[in-house]
């Protein structure tokens, strides 16, 4: 597709070579949401997708922005420079400042107080003043389409502060750095008479003879037949209501009734369809997902008319086709990010399973955002919103699959004077390759900033400053006097100063591992303690082997994202310095693993449970105490006179094993000499 799409080449480019901020827009069907998937699957890039609601998360395959950011829904006043709320658990916040890319969905729909918010929570978190602390944004919508919703009383708050309610008026997109590129070709639609429209109506230029055409559609009366799939676009979910009870009651025949399985966590406003789905056999439904088999029968927006329904499986037929559908219970997931070995994973928080249809002689504009029909019947004559009439038009794929249920007249397009100032101005941030390339070099400017950047380390030593006591001096001052020169740096005095902070951070480890254990034995919570000296071992010796790549070899972005990323594997996976595993570690760790397996093999052939030949706190403290004798043995409390003449010669053979063992390790590693 991108070798005849330059606009979607030059849009992934500047997501995988720059972190400018990129708002990706197009008319209807020109594939913002195949290129969505193409980023996902091809970018390597630390991600998270979110999008406004809740439908819309589901089917970009990410979360919402509330959810994420744990955002309040009402309005938000711009806070400046002041820290936020955060009350994050240090799980979110991990996850959080680890992100490099954050694709926000549907963004026509995002209030520009949100996206003010998100910048504050992000720079906070990263300990820089760069726009959204650095993170690139993908920003994926159409201002054509449909626009935030905001209550009266909420502009009135709001509109002290924002000139329009959409992102683009956001105080942090007046001052971040962005480009504007806009998808052209339009795989929806094949006429061009139909797209010829479909942009006048976008634009609300309509001219008098294509309004002609497009009302050469009105069929006054018009009413399909069974074997005809058409579906009613319109304006209110009421009407869309109305008109599916009164087509489905009015079919004979048994009511069937599907019960969804929720588990976990799901949100009520992305339920993809009915809890509760009541059909019929000849009721005209839609499918609300794609089939993920090879055979690809099915898709989100495909309409078809029920034949039969059994217990468990709902058969349709679409069309001309032949071939009955079997349409069983398939399962949406909510996913959630988190942090794993210094990767951002996609985790389910929760599952919603059903018959993925739902009842289809009408649907709302609103929710037909992102579907395709062949056959549709489009009512805008009570259109009371920017862009519901250009959003319900271009969901057809052809002129003549549209029928008009009342005239369209020149009054129901509805556009935003706003929007029309906005893409009049936004020509000027089309990019070209010279474009790119400033903005390639200023992305590999703020890597070489990133590098010798040690907010990270700054964050993670609170509660070991007395084990970091030179780190003021010999790290974080010199870092700060650095960032002011470092861009009239030549390449020998990046490797210079790497070299530098290699030695220095290489000293404060060294340091930090002597003092860790004396600061854990004085504090009361152990384990937590461990998890912050692993946190913050993890964080430097991942720079440390940053720092001793980028001594020896010129500094390119790429590379450094690729040893990033192998630094912080290597750091995640690494557990020889692990305090949180040397807490958890019994004395003589390999002789306890030997006993706890004779104990369960003991128990199985005397056929108890293990707890009663020993428990494990028993064998603990055997591995402890080393007994030497069967008396010895005996007096360890657990054991007893009793089982130690019963279990004492195995027992004690397998300690003296242990320490033969041991002793002979440790004469040949010469730690005896």
């Amino acid at each position: 597709m991108n070798e005849t799409n330059p606009a979607m080449q030059m849009a992934f480019d500047y997501l995988e070579t720059t972190n400018t901020v990129v708002f990706l827009t197009g008319k209807a069907g020109t594939g913002k949401t195949t290129f969505l998937q193409r980023v996902r699957q091809e970018s390597k890039k630390k991600m998270a997708v979110v999008a406004p609601t809740g439908v819309a998360a589901i089917n970009a395959g990410g979360m919402t922005i509330h959810s994420l950011f744990q955002i309040a829904f009402g309005p938000i006043i711009p806070a400046g420079n002041t820290r936020p709320e955060m009350h994050y658990s240090p799980e979110k916040k991990e996850l959080l400042s680890s992100l490099e890319l954050l694709i926000i969905d549907e963004v026509s729909m995002v209030r520009p107080d949100v996206l003010d918010q998100i910048d504050l929570i992000l720079r906070n978190l990263k300990g820089t003043s760069q726009p959204f602390g650095g993170v690139q944004l993908l920003l994926i919508g159409d201002l054509s389409q449909l626009s935030p919703i905001i209550r009266d009383e909420e502009w009135m708050m709001l509109g002290r502060y924002y000139s329009t309610p959409y992102f683009f008026s956001s105080l942090v997109m007046q001052k971040a750095p962005y480009v504007k590129i806009e998808l052209d070709h339009v795989y929806r639609q094949k006429e061009q008479v139909f797209v010829d429209i479909l942009n006048e109506v976008r634009n609300q230029t309509i001219s008098p003879g294509n309004l002609q055409l497009l009302n050469a559609r009105h069929q006054p009366g018009f009413r399909p037949t069974a074997a005809e799939p058409y579906i009613t676009l319109t304006t209110h979910n009421s009407i869309a209501q109305q008109l599916n009870n009164e087509f489905v009651e009015a079919l004979e025949g048994q009511e069937f009734e599907f019960v969804a399985t929720i588990r976990g966590e799901f949100p009520k406003d992305a339920y993809p369809t009915e809890t509760n789905l009541k059909l019929k056999t000849g009721a005209q439904v839609m499918f609300v997902k794609n089939d993920s088999s090879a055979e690809k029968l099915f898709y989100n927006g495909k309409i078809g008319v029920i034949t039969r329904i059994e217990p468990d499986t709902v058969f349709v037929r679409c069309g001309q086709e032949e071939r009955e559908i079997a349409v069983q219970a398939l399962e949406w997931t909510n996913i959630k990010y988190q942090l794993e070995d210094q990767q951002i994973n996609e985790t389910n928080a929760g599952s919603f399973a059903q018959i993925p249809l739902k009842l289809a002689w009408s649907i709302t504009i609103h929710k037909s955002q992102g579907l395709s029909f062949d056959k549709a019947i489009i009512d805008v004559s009570e259109a009371f919103a920017h862009g519901q009439a250009y959003v319900a038009l271009s969901r057809c794929r052809t002129l003549s699959g549209m029928v008009l249920r009342n005239p369209i007249a020149a009054n129901n397009i509805i556009g935003d004077p706003a929007v029309a100032r906005f893409n009049e101005q936004a020509k000027s941030l089309k990019p070209d390759e010279e474009r790119l390339e400033r903005d390639r070099e200023l992305y590999r400017q703020s890597l070489l900033a990133e590098l010798f950047n040690f907010n990270g380390l700054q964050n993670r030593v609170t509660g070991f400053e007395e084990a970091a006591t030179d780190m003021e001096k010999d790290i974080f001052n010199v870092a700060e006097k650095l960032s002011q020169q470092l861009a009239t740096y030549q390449p020998e005095r990046i490797q210079k100063a790497a070299m530098y902070f290699k030695d220095k951070l290489t000293e404060a480890t060294g340091n930090l591992h002597q003092q860790i254990p004396v600061l854990m034995g004085l504090s009361k919570d152990k384990e937590t303690k461990a998890a912050k000296a692993d946190k913050l071992i993890q964080w430097m010796m991942a720079r440390i082997a940053l720092m001793d790549h980028f001594s020896q070899n010129t500094f390119i972005a790429t590379t450094y994202l690729e040893e990033k990323r192998k630094a912080q594997d290597q750091a995640g996976s690494d557990q020889s310095n692990s305090y949180v595993k040397a807490l958890n570690e019994k004395p003589n760790q390999q002789l306890f693993d030997q006993l706890m397996a004779w104990r369960d093999t003991a128990a199985e052939k005397e056929n108890i449970m293990p707890g009663m030949v020993l428990s494990e706190k028993t064998v603990a403290a055997i591995a402890e105490k080393l007994p030497p004798t069967i008396k010895a043995l005996g007096a360890i409390k657990g054991v007893g006179p009793q089982k130690a003449t019963q279990y004492g010669p195995q027992l004690i053979a397998m300690i003296r094993s242990y320490l033969q063992e041991t002793l002979s390790a440790e004469m040949e590693q010469g730690n005896l000499f």
